[in-house]
């Protein structure tokens, strides 16, 4: 491919590429990013597919496309991607993805086919005193000075923005705007975050700026994306005969760095705890897809709180980028990224419902049936005036095939969590997942807020580099 404008080249079937069949491919993780660089291996470079092998940490695939069901636990989910129409790359993908859910449809088919009947929008997209709405009638209430100050932001060059936060380019001014509400909430962003980092996420998702207060820019899977996007993704590429090995860290790949390329000529793992070296030659390709947002998760419960023991910098993937960086500069400088785990850490909560006592306040908010099949929060609703800056969400019901029809499996994050809760008076992160639902439950406007009364599931807490 050649990557032209346009779509031209994207109904092309590529010729079979030179020597293919001689060569092997290893991929470091198994997130969408590597599976799918194994499928366009298979689909566009035409590789066999047992030549390809992906090697994976855990005892299963996926990355943060997570949707699990913990026996001990419950069901977990450490948030979802927030998909478009413009992720050009993953629906040129998944249109190639077998359906395990619709008879001779892809992926994209069934996908297209659901947001299209169903299409996805907020009815209501922050609430104030205990499930009222705030009221945002879908408005940026941007000044003309808050507006002057995201052009600036918009068109200042990446060189003269390295180093510096969101705060050393805007101000108060900006803060108190809709807009600064529902883009901080929908992406996760805080004051002391990288300034051209927002700068490169309003240039990528401008074209969605008129979605943004009503959540319409956004569409969503059936289930959760494990099971509507992995499970699918993994088929399709054990079919074609794709090696996967599990518990099998990649701790280093070794490089011969010639005047114009770069050679990986080693590739060391743990296997199951023991350590192993293996020989590359130029016929082997490499992929390092690092840099997971649920790296280094510790889990907690209803009755204990999660308990973060890593230090700045740990977990696979960033010692991984280390020890590539170590040999040379061209890998990047990893603790840009990885050094302040106090500032990039945030937490999340899974909530299962175990019958429908609480659906009629979720529906008072959402303005939907939550049973009904359908979009139901049509993405995050904030509690502006909570002192997490919580934010939760309910996505189509059932969120898991095997979940009971009677039960509800939703989200809750907090932007604050190291602020004390407004109803349970201490810190999210020192919470257990009884206590979170509280909070959440006291601002949903619940008169009531106990957890033996109101039973709930499992916890996460993810901590996430920004």
């Amino acid at each position: 491919m050649y990557y032209t404008n346009g779509n031209y080249e994207a109904f092309a079937h590529p010729r079979k590429p030179k020597d293919v069949d001689a060569k092997s491919a290893w991929l470091v993780g198994s997130g969408l990013a590597s599976l799918s660089a194994a499928a366009f291996l298979i689909r566009d470079g035409q590789m066999p597919g047992d030549h390809i092998h992906i090697l994976e940490e855990a005892s299963l695939p996926g990355g943060a496309c997570d949707g699990l069901r913990i026996p001990e636990l419950g069901f977990v989910i450490r948030g979802g991607r927030e998909m478009e129409n413009h992720y050009e790359c993953l629906w040129d993908l998944y249109r190639s993805i077998p359906s395990l859910e619709v008879e001779n449809a892809s992926v994209l088919d069934e996908f297209y086919w659901l947001n299209k009947d169903d299409p996805n929008f907020s009815k209501n997209r922050a609430t104030l005193h205990r499930g009222e709405s705030a009221d945002t009638r879908n408005r940026f209430e941007l000044s003309d000075e808050a507006a002057l100050q995201l052009m600036r932001l918009f068109f200042t060059p990446d060189d003269e923005l390295y180093d510096l936060t969101i705060d050393d380019v805007l101000d108060e001014e900006f803060y108190k705007s809709n807009f600064w509400l529902y883009w901080q909430t929908m992406f996760a962003f805080e004051k002391w975050h990288s300034a051209l980092e927002m700068k490169l996420y309003l240039q990528r998702f401008l074209h969605h700026i008129g979605g943004l207060p009503d959540l319409s820019a956004l569409k969503f899977t059936k289930y959760n994306q494990y099971e509507s996007l992995i499970l699918p993704l993994v088929s399709y590429l054990k079919e074609h005969g794709v090696q996967f090995h599990y518990n099998a860290r990649v701790t280093n790949v070794l490089f011969h760095f010639l005047p114009d390329k770069k050679v990986a000529h080693q590739l060391i793992l743990l296997r199951d705890g023991k350590e192993e070296v293996m020989e590359l030659t130029e016929n082997d390709l490499v992929f390092v897809t690092n840099g997971s947002c649920t790296e280094s998760a510790a889990l907690g419960d209803n009755d204990h709180p999660p308990q973060l023991t890593v230090e700045s910098g740990e977990g696979s993937s960033w010692s991984l980028w280390k020890h590539l960086a170590v040999q040379n500069p061209l890998f990047g400088r990893p603790e840009k990224f990885c050094s302040d785990i106090q500032a990039t850490k945030w937490e999340s909560a899974t909530v299962t419902l175990l019958d429908d006592r609480i659906a009629p306040y979720i529906q008072e908010v959402c303005q939907r049936d939550p049973y009904s099949g359908k979009v139901v929060t049509g993405g995050i609703v904030t509690v502006k005036d909570s002192a997490w800056l919580m934010s939760w969400t309910f996505n189509r019901q059932p969120h898991f095939k095997a979940q009971p029809k009677e039960q509800l499996v939703g989200w809750i994050y907090g932007l604050y969590p190291n602020e004390p809760g407004d109803y349970v008076g201490k810190p999210m992160e020192e919470c257990t997942g009884a206590e979170i639902c509280m909070e959440w439950l006291y601002h949903l406007g619940v008169p009531e807020v106990y957890s033996s009364v109101y039973d709930v599931r499992c916890l996460l807490n993810a901590t996430r580099y920004l």
